[in-house]
């Protein structure tokens, strides 16, 4: 029994590894992907830090909601570009989660985009940017595909 046992923890750790991976592409397969255009308003710094910080104009404007966390959710808007479709103070299947203030909506996950090293020449002096986003039934996130604006 002893011998079993020592092997249960690390057993549990990889399998809860892989879980973790799963679900990242999980959110892909399950998801929906919708086309965000962005600005940058940090742009790419070799000496600190290797992430596009970026903001959406889809996310400015009065919101009938209060100040706060708030959640949301997207559909594809005329231009091709995902605007948002709902916007609740509480929680709701499907929503992702966000915070309301001064008239901006921020959504953490969306706000920086880490830069591989093949993307630096193309990301180096732009200001805008085109981003897929992959949104999960269940309110998760991955942002890929950055792609500078012409």
């Amino acid at each position: 029994m002893n011998h079993v046992s020592k092997w249960i923890i690390p057993a549990v750790q990889v399998i809860i590894a892989f879980l973790f991976v799963f679900l990242v592409y999980a959110i892909s397969w399950a998801g929906e992907t919708y086309t965000f255009k962005g600005t940058s308003y940090e742009p790419y710094d070799p000496y600190f830090g290797d992430s596009i910080y970026l903001e959406y104009d889809a996310f400015d404007g009065r919101r009938e909601v209060d100040t706060g966390t708030v959640y949301v959710t997207f559909k594809d808007g005329e231009d091709g570009f995902a605007e948002i479709d709902r916007i609740e103070s509480k929680p709701f299947f499907g929503g992702v989660r966000a915070n309301y203030y001064d008239r901006l909506l921020y959504i953490e996950e969306m706000r920086s985009y880490r830069v591989s090293e093949e993307e630096v020449d193309q990301v180096k002096g732009k200001k805008s940017f085109i981003v897929q986003v992959d949104v999960a039934p269940w309110g998760m996130l991955r942002m890929h595909d950055l792609v500078p604006n012409k």
